[in-house]
């Protein structure tokens, strides 16, 4: 896959990940209150996002040649 690909499916897919998980998660509370949906999505997101992109620019950065 093109390394653009690759930065181009990174910054759109962790987002839309995180943010689908927040809200499979806040699904069961969705007729509470919306400061708790919001504080819990909230929170969701940010995980998501500062968990995958260290692991996306670890998949994006190139392999480096054997120097043996």
């Amino acid at each position: 896959m093109n390394r653009s690909l690759k930065l181009v499916a990174a910054a759109l897919g962790v987002p839309a990940l995180s943010a689908l998980a927040a809200a499979l998660a806040c699904r069961p509370i969705h007729d509470g209150p919306l400061a708790p949906q919001l504080l819990i999505f909230g929170l969701l997101l940010t995980t998501g996002i500062c968990a995958g992109l260290p692991a996306c620019l670890t998949w994006l950065t190139p392999d480096k040649p054997d120097r043996d």
